[in-house]
Parts: C-alpha cells; structure tokens; sequence
C-alpha cells in the first residue's frame, strides 16, 4: 500500500512538474506558425502574466492579432474584424527598440489592412471617404515602419497619383463659389477639406500648396459646426510679443452638456513639428487669459487669450486641442 501511495504522489509530482516545465511561448510559437492564431493567442498571454516588461513577446502578441485579423478577413471578407484585431495589437507595441523582423512583418500586415479598406464597398458617401483616408493611413503607417516595403510603396504613389486632380480641382472649385458666396462659410471648409487631401497627394505640388494657404486665411475664423467642440482663430487677433506668440480663440460647445476645456490640453506645431505648451504665467497676463479649466455650457461659445512661447522665426503650422477621448480639434495657419 505505501508503495501505491507514494507512486501516486510521484506521479503527480512529475505531472506539476512537466506542466509547469512546459514552454508555452514555444507552443505558441509552434501555433502562430500553423496559422492557429487564437491558440498562439491563449500560449502568449498565459506567458505574459509571468513576463510583463518582454518586449518580444509583445511583439509577438501584436502580430499575432494582426495575423488573426487578416485570417477573419479572408474568410469574411468583414474589414471590422481586421481592424478590431489592429486596435488590439496596438496596445502590445512595445514603445521603444523595435526589432527589425518585427517592422517588416507588422508593415506587411498593415499593408493588407490597407488593402482591405481600399478593396471594400463602401455605403454611402461619407463611408467612401472614411474608407479612402484609412486605405492611405494604413499605407503610410506601413512605411513609417518599413521604408522598403515596396509594395506599399507603390500602391501610395499609384493612389496619390490616380487622386491628386480630383482632389485639387474640387477644391479649387468651392473656393471659387466661396468667394462668389463668403457669407456661406460651409464652402470655404469644404475647400479645405479637398485641398488638404490634394496636398496629401501631393506635398510638393507648389499650385496646391499655395490655394490651400488662401483658403486657410478664411477658415481659420471659421468655426466648423459639423464636429461637437468646433474651434477658431480670430483673424487679427494673433501677434508675436516678447518671445510669445498671443492668440485669441473661440470654442464654440456644440453638445447638448456643458463642456470643460483646460488650457493644458491646447498644444502648438510648428512647421518641423516641434511642439509647444501654453505658457501660463505669460498667458494670465491678459484679462481673457485661459490659465485653468472653465465650462462652456451646451450650444454656446467662449473666446480667451491664450501665449505659447515660440521664436519668431518658428512658422505655425496648428493649434489642436486634445480632449479627453483622445480626439484632437484644431486649426490650420495659413
């Protein structure tokens, strides 16, 4: 009878044992290389408890939802699974020290989620665009992770390529009835909107560049009523002073609540992307100076004074304002 027992006891020590000496990262390896992704999945995870700060494995875990994203897709022909499965992997990235064979193969796979949007049948128009912007989106991010991926590569060109005049002459068309018609506002930012996407087509062309800097001159004052916290410049109401660039602004609460905005939020790009921060101290010196967090309650609108400290020979490009969702609203300098 001990004999019995203590075999039994052994037994199941040796099975702890060879459960918890299993390497689960290398049963997801083995996993994610036969295509089964939420296997992979479940091996990674139960890995990551143990390993929180193992930027591979995170690598790993993103690709593999990347992986599993495509694979829905190709059976549902369903691009909201790609992209669930993208904003997943988003939060497996690891910050710092990608490594190469990552970059190449997360390229790859937002190529194909590029290629999911551009290939998808929109239903209606606004759906069309949404669809249009994501396909150069995903493109774009695809080379910012892998310059030489080709394939990338030259779908942006043909896209940009194929688009740019219709973009351009669209807008050079609003802007023209804009001018005929000022007190209709909604045409100058439709203007914007197709020279903003001429010029994403192409940067470089000095024509485009060039209208979209005219149009931007008008719509800066203008608040756009179609977004739930529209904001303007007051033309005029901008001037550089002691090393400061002072802006007047207007937040117009296009909710049915009352909305808080905080000057810490508001953020300042020049045109090399360098960013700047309201400068309080410099901003309380106005008697409108937006230094702490005010309400603007539903359907109404405020104007304040806010300073950014900024060389003068710094070009503004925009001032947005980041809520909390993490949406960003701003304005353009011309």
């Amino acid at each position: 009878m001990k004999f019995i027992k203590y075999s039994l006891v052994f037994l199941i020590i040796l099975s702890l044992f060879v459960q918890c000496g299993k390497n689960l990262e290398a049963e997801g390896d083995n996993a994610y290389a036969h295509g089964k992704y939420n296997q992979a999945l479940t091996f990674y995870l139960k890995v990551k408890k143990n390993q929180p700060n193992n930027a591979r494995l995170d690598e790993k875990i993103a690709l593999t939802y990347m992986q599993r994203g495509r694979q829905l897709y190709k059976l549902r022909k369903n691009v909201d699974a790609f992209q669930l499965n993208y904003e997943k992997s988003k939060q497996f990235i690891p910050k710092d020290s990608l490594s190469e064979n990552f970059k190449k193969e997360y390229s790859k796979l937002l190529y194909d989620l590029a290629l999911a949007y551009y290939n998808a049948t929109p239903q209606n128009d606004i759906q069309k665009e949404k669809f249009f912007n994501l396909t150069l989106d995903y493109l774009e991010k695809a080379l910012e992770y892998d310059y030489n991926n080709t394939q990338a590569d030259a779908k942006l060109a043909e896209i940009r390529t194929a688009n740019f005049k219709k973009y351009f002459n669209k807008g050079k068309e609003y802007y023209q009835r804009a001018l005929k018609d000022p007190k209709n506002t909604n045409l100058f930012l439709s203007a914007e909107a197709y020279l903003l996407q001429a010029v994403r087509m192409d940067e470089n062309n000095p024509e485009a560049q060039k209208l979209l800097s005219k149009v931007r001159k008008k719509t800066m004052a203008i608040l756009d009523i179609s977004q739930d916290l529209p904001l303007a410049l007051a033309i005029g109401g901008q001037k550089y002073q002691n090393g400061n660039l002072v802006l007047s602004i207007t937040v117009f609460n296009n909710t049915i609540d009352p909305y808080t905005i905080d000057p810490n939020r508001f953020h300042l790009y020049d045109r090399d992307e360098n960013e700047y921060s309201v400068n309080l101290k410099a901003t309380d010196a106005y008697s409108k100076g937006l230094t702490k967090a005010e309400t603007i309650p539903p359907k109404k609108d405020a104007n304040w004074v806010i300073v950014f400290t900024i060389k003068k020979s710094a070009h503004p490009d925009r001032l947005i304002y980041e809520t909390e969702d993490g949406l960003e609203i701003g304005k353009y300098f011309p």
